[in-house]
């Protein structure tokens, strides 16, 4: 294929870097976790007790890795 234009290469077929996310399931929902350090980076949950308790709170350290 050829392309003739002034535009970057790079530009036209840019693959965006996927994040490490893992999921991980706890009681009453689950935790979207950085596969990097394990930190909590979103809770899914019905339960609103869940969104309280600071064991899940963003940016905290993942319970039992």
């Amino acid at each position: 294929m050829i392309l003739h234009t002034i535009i970057s290469e790079q530009d036209i077929f840019y693959k965006p870097q996927q994040p490490n996310i893992r999921y991980k399931r706890v009681n009453g929902g689950m935790l979207e976790l950085n596969g990097a350090d394990g930190t909590v980076n979103r809770l899914f949950s019905t339960d609103p007790a869940m969104y309280l308790d600071d064991r899940y709170f963003p940016r905290t350290k993942s319970v039992g890795k």
